[in-house]
């Protein structure tokens, strides 16, 4: 099944393009991922990441993202930065019914994915002033 992806991003730094690969090497690319707001997760909708929704048992998937190459929210340069994610494991159960791929990057290099039906607000309701003080 292909699922619609969606970035969100907490860090304090613009994320360029991503990408989820699983075990297989079949991968998606998605996209990129401005800064989380309060309401919105910063990232536009992608097609698509090719699941098995049935699967029983946990999925493995490698997340890739760089960062931004102009510079930080601040606007001072920084050398573009890659980051790898190693392997993310989806734990089922999935939704009945999942539309939806969600990645979630961390302020701490962590990420963490999820399957639903919905499109979630983010999970960490950043003010936005926290672009002037990261």
């Amino acid at each position: 099944m292909g699922l619609t992806i969606e970035g969100y991003n907490y860090t304090n730094r613009y994320i360029d393009s991503f990408t989820a690969t699983d075990e297989e090497g079949n991968g998606a690319w998605g996209g990129n991922v401005f800064l989380s707001s309060p309401t919105s997760g910063g990232g536009g909708r992608t097609c698509c990441v090719m699941l098995e929704p049935k699967a029983r048992k946990p999925v493995r998937l490698r997340i890739d993202w760089t960062l931004d190459r102009v510079g930080d929210v601040t606007g001072h340069a920084i050398a573009p930065q890659i980051k790898k994610q190693s392997w993310i494991t989806a734990n089922p159960p999935f939704p009945t019914d999942p539309k939806n791929f969600e990645v979630h990057f961390y302020q701490d290099g962590h990420v963490e994915v999820a399957l639903t039906h919905w499109l979630f607000p983010p999970r960490i309701s950043l003010p936005e002033a926290r672009r002037a003080t990261l």
